[in-house]
């Protein structure tokens, strides 16, 4: 059961992160990928009536081999209103969506530019525990590798389309 002090701190977090909303002036439900993202990884998207969000992660590993000692800081862009401008490249790799019961093979762009009406970007640094959060001045924004697929991934989400590959069974043993 936690103590007074790690409750006070959850209550501290909590807030914070309850205010970010309104702190950008952007619906609550809409920063909802931010938050997944924050909390349980990887990318995430959102539709309403009005407004569509996608957050998308990129995680970048310092390493100083001389003292053997490192992290990984995250970068996870929320977008408002994205809208997929360029794809480039292809990469064949398997993927899980929560729908499918299996990963599929699928094809995804290498690289991806992205406009949007907004872009909201959380640096999470757990050396310093800390997340700043800042809107970018960007209207568009290029990923390439693990964040291209995400964002890739989930603007098929947004626009309804089916998640589509080949089956893991169709890869053989040798």
């Amino acid at each position: 059961m936690a103590d007074g002090d790690e409750i006070r701190k959850q209550l501290a977090f909590l807030a914070a992160e309850t205010d970010l909303p309104a702190r950008f002036g952007i619906p609550t439900d809409a920063f909802l990928p931010l938050f997944f993202s924050l909390r349980f990884g990887g990318d995430w998207s959102y539709r309403a009536e009005s407004i569509a969000t996608v957050s998308v992660v990129k995680k970048t590993t310092v390493y100083d081999g001389e003292r053997g000692l490192g992290h990984t800081r995250e970068e996870i862009n929320l977008l408002v209103n994205p809208v997929l401008r360029r794809r480039d490249g292809t990469v064949h790799r398997l993927e899980k969506c929560g729908e499918e019961p299996e990963r599929l093979l699928v094809q995804r762009p290498y690289r991806v530019a992205v406009s949007a009406e907004r872009i909201i970007r959380m640096t999470v640094h757990p050396l310093e525990k800390e997340i700043r959060t800042e809107e970018l001045d960007a209207g568009e924004i290029i990923f390439e590798g693990q964040a291209a697929y995400g964002i890739d991934h989930e603007l098929e989400h947004l626009s309804e389309a089916k998640i589509s590959g080949e089956n893991l069974w169709e890869f053989r043993f040798v």
